[in-house]
């Protein structure tokens, strides 16, 4: 009985002992503030969905929910027919989760096509993105949330 008491005692010792990993939750909040920059320089539309999971969700304001890589590039190949069309966005405020596996993004965000007489046109969005970190620690996104915001004027 004393040897299973003692060898009890021993194991939650060094239990609670082990060293549990600290997550810099400032570093990986600065972290994801990058990714999410490096994503907005994207030269190809290859490159845009890299920075989405294979499952991704992709809400547009007043458009159905896109859902995968397949509808997703679908929607990226469409905007090439669209003239003078521009995407842009700035993350203003992340937040990670305690463990460092999830976090998400506050951006603002704008969209600029041509109207028809060719003069750029731009609306502005409030954006919510849902990350999620990888086996290999990469973030990618899981959710894209736009929502118009009739209210701002630039994403700075």
């Amino acid at each position: 009985m004393k040897t299973t008491f003692y060898l009890l005692l021993a194991v939650l010792l060094i239990w609670s002992c082990e060293e549990k990993k600290q997550i810099d939750l400032a570093a990986e909040a600065e972290a994801l503030m990058a990714t999410s920059r490096d994503w907005a320089q994207s030269q190809s539309n290859e490159e845009y969905l890299s920075y989405w999971t294979e499952d991704a969700q992709l809400c547009q304001s007043g458009q159905p929910m896109l859902r995968g890589h397949e509808a997703i590039m679908a929607m990226l190949e469409s905007t090439k027919d669209i003239p003078g069309f521009k995407v842009m966005w700035e993350p203003y405020e992340a937040h990670i989760s305690e463990n460092g596996d999830m976090g998400y993004l506050l951006e603002k965000s704008s969209f600029t096509v041509n109207d028809s007489l060719g003069n750029p046109m731009t609306q502005y969005f409030r954006t919510v993105t849902i990350w999620k970190k990888q086996d290999d620690g990469k973030w990618k996104c899981v959710v894209d949330h736009v929502a118009a915001d009739p209210e701002l004027s630039s994403i700075e």
